[in-house]
């Protein structure tokens, strides 16, 4: 994908200025953000584009964080530390900081899918959705929506409409089309942005009731993803005190899997 294409605002708040071999800021924008703090899968795409400027490898493999406190709109420092270097693959450890606070520790593997190569078996093949004039795309309410709805085009199967026909009968599972508004083309950034950018898949068990906080975060890139709506299944299956797994599955127009994510995150009920 050229650098210039992609979606504008996207490419405008993940700008990474890079102040010494190591070091790098940003600017965190509230476009991203729920309830005032920028989503998990938006501070982890960050955290990526700064490993692509230190890395000698530029496309993110593998990129597993630890959330320990909110970030919320404003600067950033970032904070890289190389741990190897290879032929095929490069590790590092990201920090990111702001008001000299440590806000989420990532670690990450860079490659190039340019030079991949090897064995591809495909033991599952891509879900069959319904057409995409057949789903239903979630209202936006002002006040009650996190901005992020207004970033990202969703729109949901039958099957997946949390916000009005929830049922302890449902499963905790979310599928939905993903795509940016206009359909923008999408680079490997922005498939980590949509590894933790749908609603909570138990809210289509128990309704759109409390807050769902990443304690951590692990999404993997498995290929280059091609043009057209994004095919996106979120599920949990155990909740257990209160704590849930989510599991993120992106499949492309194609029928390639080109992303996965797992979620441990703390369910947050309102206090009666």
């Amino acid at each position: 994908m050229n650098k210039s294409e992609g979606y504008s605002n996207f490419i405008a708040d993940t700008v990474i200025n890079q102040i010494s071999e190591t070091s790098l800021e940003a600017e965190v924008s509230d476009r991203w953000s729920i309830g005032g703090t920028a989503n998990g899968g938006y501070s982890m795409a960050l955290a990526a584009k700064a490993l692509s400027k230190v890395l000698p490898h530029k496309d993110p493999l593998s990129i597993s964080g630890h959330y320990l406190d909110r970030v919320e709109p404003g600067p950033l420092l970032i904070e890289v530390e190389p741990l190897k270097v290879g032929k095929s693959i490069s590790t590092a450890n990201v920090k990111l900081i702001q008001n000299s606070i440590e806000k989420i520790r990532f670690i990450g593997s860079f490659t190039d899918f340019s030079h991949a190569k090897g064995e591809t078996y495909m033991y599952r093949q891509a879900p069959d959705f319904p057409p995409i004039e057949e789903c239903i795309k979630v209202p936006f309410k002002k006040g009650f929506s996190p901005n992020l709805e207004l970033q990202i085009k969703k729109m949901y199967t039958k099957d997946s409409v949390w916000w009005e026909e929830t049922s302890l009968e449902n499963n905790a599972e979310l599928n939905l089309y993903m795509s940016w508004p206009n359909d923008e083309p999408y680079d490997l950034f922005s498939i980590i942005l949509f590894l933790d950018a749908t609603t909570p898949p138990i809210f289509n068990r128990i309704g759109a009731r409390g807050w769902v906080p990443t304690i951590s975060l692990a999404s993997y890139i498995r290929s280059i993803p091609s043009e057209g709506p994004l095919r996106v299944v979120a599920k949990t299956q155990f909740l257990i005190d209160g704590y849930l797994e989510e599991d993120r599955e992106i499949w492309d127009s194609e029928g390639k899997l080109v992303g996965t994510s797992r979620q441990i995150a703390k369910l947050r009920l309102p206090k009666n």
